[in-house]
């Protein structure tokens, strides 16, 4: 398993990286997809890292970065991949690529579990959103 910068934007566009990126999504469409990459890229401080595995790809991870530290903006593994340290993996991977000291992410109930298991401090905060509250968590990650 490799974790590599990925600057095709043709491959990041596609049904294939929607498909794995989706579940990290709030109510995804493919066109909205589309468009947050599109964003993405025109972002020079957010880059897109995917996962390799024996030529397949296997995961997608977002940073937002800031010299040494970074915010994971999404993450996800292919479905038939989960629970097999793909993400933590892919975590680890880019703080060793950026020379990143502190990672943090905000997540919900559905992914704590994940940055925990993953070596992530995490502090429980409710949102107010206009259709109600939300439980978040804003984890961090440090070297």
């Amino acid at each position: 398993m490799l974790t590599v910068l990925c600057l095709d934007k043709n491959w990041l566009t596609s049904e294939e990286a929607f498909s794995i990126y989706a579940p990290c999504m709030y109510q995804p469409k493919y066109e909205d997809f589309v468009a947050q990459m599109e964003e993405y890229f025109s972002d020079p401080s957010v880059k897109i890292f995917v996962c390799e595995t024996e030529g397949d790809k296997d995961g997608i991870l977002v940073l937002k970065e800031d010299g040494f530290e970074a915010e994971i903006l999404g993450i996800a593994v292919k479905m038939d991949q989960r629970k097999k340290g793909i993400g933590k993996d892919m975590v680890y991977q880019v703080m060793e690529i950026e020379h990143l000291k502190r990672i943090t992410a905000q997540t919900d109930d559905d992914a704590i579990g994940f940055y925990r298991n993953s070596g992530f401090e995490a502090e429980k905060v409710v949102i107010e959103y206009p259709d109600g509250a939300a439980v978040r968590y804003n984890c961090v990650f440090q070297k």
